[in-house]
């Protein structure tokens, strides 16, 4: 794929030629900056990843569950959604593991109160352990990528329109990344609100786009999505934390440690190398028993933590849905359908920012006076300039893939689908009310904070 370095100027163009499928005779419009592939017979459309025969049935299987979540959602109205037999299984569940680690807490006081100095150890290891383990409501630290309420008043303003408009809280915190990704969480006792804002995604939307992307993510507040309460939320981070600890990162390397690696006896006398390796063995055969050991310790843990989290996930996929629904109040039904579409991009929107960090790292380009503007503009002008037949075959490939933006959300292709299929919808919050150029402004900071980041300079 070529995209245009960072110092181009211009607008980014490319000839359109004219192309007969070898498969079906069929003629197509093809980019030399994209894959050729025929619409008619989608020859070349792509294919989904290799995997084993048990991935393929998974797939398949979690395919299955997305299109009836799907027909659900569109039997539905915007309002539509009630708690099912799922989610009572899934407080119940969630409930049996808060009742575990108060377990935990009050066996080690036990024993920390015993009078055995053995027992009153394993006592302070369990607190220790209680301590390190508990679920965390997230802290307000040092951020690099928060921008303040007062730096951006316009930005926070209007997020609190929309926020009244869905009748949600608005945010007290306002993050502003990179990437192409967007995210809602709640910090701290308070349960406060922060939205996170990919700038990637933020500049190639249109403003009525934004709106959009900014209702659907305050619209979690109130899409009842069952992860975002906090007696579900801390359960799942409590068992993340306990599968951490029993099956931690370097396990698998544990099992593949090699007794021998090239050269490493050969300074060493023959008795030595003998010595080296057996106590090699040694260590090779303890790492082996422990981390079975780990695995085994971890099964139950696994096993809970698999079944909460498919108890769930239905319900997150479909507050997802409803998420997009207040997208679609707060920004109308045509602005909230054209940013998603936008998500089928994203590997596009990538490779751009990638090759401008290669092209920039080293040396291929000169670097422009105002680089974060020469970044940004040229994701833009890229992103535009792709034509139809390339975000078609992006449409086809994501649907073919079952492309979501991550296991909690559905297929996009389905959210566009249903959000076709609803009634349209007027904006609550008209682009045209917006004071733009003042919100662009108040970002001009975190647009060259972002950029020195992408280019990594």
């Amino acid at each position: 794929m070529r995209v245009p370095a960072v110092a181009s100027s211009g607008d980014v163009t490319a000839s359109i030629s004219t192309c007969n499928c070898p498969n079906c005779g069929a003629a197509f419009d093809a980019d030399p900056r994209f894959s050729q592939w025929c619409p008619a017979c989608e020859w070349n459309l792509g294919s989904e990843p290799p995997g084993t025969p048990r991935a393929l049935r998974r797939r398949a299987r979690e395919r299955a569950r997305a299109e009836r979540s799907h027909a659900r959602m569109a039997a539905r109205s915007t309002a539509g959604g009630r708690w099912g037999a799922e989610w009572v299984a899934s407080q119940v569940l969630a409930s049996l593991v808060h009742l575990w680690t108060l377990a935990v807490v009050a066996g080690s006081v036990w024993l920390l109160l015993s009078g055995s100095v053995f027992f009153a150890f394993l006592g302070l290891v369990g607190l220790g352990l209680a301590f390190l383990l508990r679920p965390k409501l997230g802290t307000r630290g040092e951020d690099p990528a928060l921008v303040a309420p007062e730096a951006a008043p316009q930005l926070y303003a209007l997020a609190a329109r929309i926020a009244g408009e869905l009748g949600v809280r608005p945010p007290a915190r306002i993050r502003v990344q990179s990437g192409y990704r967007t995210d809602y969480t709640r910090l701290g006792v308070r349960q406060e609100v922060e939205l996170t804002v990919g700038m990637a995604l933020w500049t190639v939307l249109s403003e009525p786009e934004r709106i959009a992307l900014l209702g659907r993510e305050l619209g979690r507040g109130r899409n009842r999505d069952p992860r975002r309460g906090l007696w579900l939320r801390l359960a799942l981070d409590t068992l993340d934390a306990w599968y951490r600890l029993l099956m931690p990162d370097g396990g698998d390397e544990l099992m593949l440690t090699r007794i021998e690696r090239p050269g490493q006896y050969d300074m060493l006398p023959t008795s030595g190398v003998v010595r080296q390796i057996y106590a090699n063995a040694q260590k090779a055969l303890i790492e082996e028993v422990a981390s079975r050991l780990l695995r085994t310790c971890a099964l139950p843990v696994r096993l809970v933590r698999r079944a909460l989290h498919r108890l769930v996930l239905s319900g997150s996929q479909e507050a997802e849905y409803r998420a997009d629904d207040l997208g679609a109040r707060a920004g109308s039904s045509r602005a909230v359908t054209a940013m998603l579409d936008m998500l089928f991009l994203e590997e596009s929107a990538t490779a751009y920012l990638c090759q401008q960090r290669a092209l920039v790292g080293h040396g291929g380009v000169a670097r422009p006076d105002d680089l974060a503007q020469a970044l940004w503009n040229g994701l833009a002008g890229y992103l535009d300039s792709v034509p139809d037949i390339e975000r078609e075959r992006r449409r086809r490939l994501a649907a073919r893939q079952g492309t979501a933006v991550d296991a909690w959300h559905p297929p996009t292709h389905l959210r566009v689908r249903l959000q076709a299929g609803r009634p349209e919808q007027p904006a609550a919050v008209p682009a045209e009310s917006v004071d733009w150029p003042a919100i662009h402004a108040e970002l001009e900071d975190a647009r060259w904070r972002t950029a020195i980041l992408v280019l990594g300079i």
